[in-house]
């Protein structure tokens, strides 16, 4: 079983996602593998990748994407050598993606190994934007996916919630 939050930018997915985390590895001690997306700092509008339990780089090697005032566009590289060695890496126990997007949409490579993910039986915990792109649909319709929307009125209140879904789906 698979787990995507979706919501409107900055109702808290990724700060769920961490506390969902938290619980499962304190409490379970699981290990988690995936990646995490994030700004840069300062005047630094780009976005980069990490693996999730990795410190957070600001290198070329890890900009997904080139980022102004009028929009984001893309690095279908990164996405297609970084971001599929550090899924196919992951040797884990719960899987993070947090976050799928639009950036991503002229990556096949990347794309087809978050398919493969979604057909195996480690869990996934993800954040997806809901953007009617083809691809980001495949994720959103799959039958292993359960989408969860975060609001301003359930963000508060439903980390139990994912956490009881994934203790039921990690093998530990």
């Amino acid at each position: 079983m698979h787990v995507f939050l979706l919501g409107p930018k900055n109702i808290g997915k990724s700060t769920i996602i961490k506390k969902v985390i938290a619980t499962l590895t304190t409490e379970q001690k699981i290990k988690v593998g995936g990646f995490s997306t994030y700004p840069g700092i300062g005047d630094d509008m780009d976005i980069y990748i990490s693996a999730f339990n990795d410190t957070r780089k600001y290198e070329i090697k890890n900009k997904v994407a080139k980022r102004n005032i009028y929009g984001a566009t893309g690095i279908p590289d990164v996405f297609n050598s970084l971001g599929m060695s550090i899924l196919q890496n992951s040797k884990s126990d719960l899987i993070c993606m947090d976050e799928l997007g639009f950036l991503e949409q002229d990556a096949p490579l990347f794309q087809n190994i978050i398919l493969k993910c979604l057909g195996e039986d480690i869990p996934i915990l993800g954040v997806i934007k809901d953007t009617p792109i083809f691809w980001l649909n495949s994720i959103k319709y799959h039958p292993n996916v359960e989408l969860i929307p975060i609001t301003l009125e359930n963000r508060n209140t439903i980390v139990p919630l994912i956490v009881k879904k994934l203790k039921r789906a990690v093998k530990k």
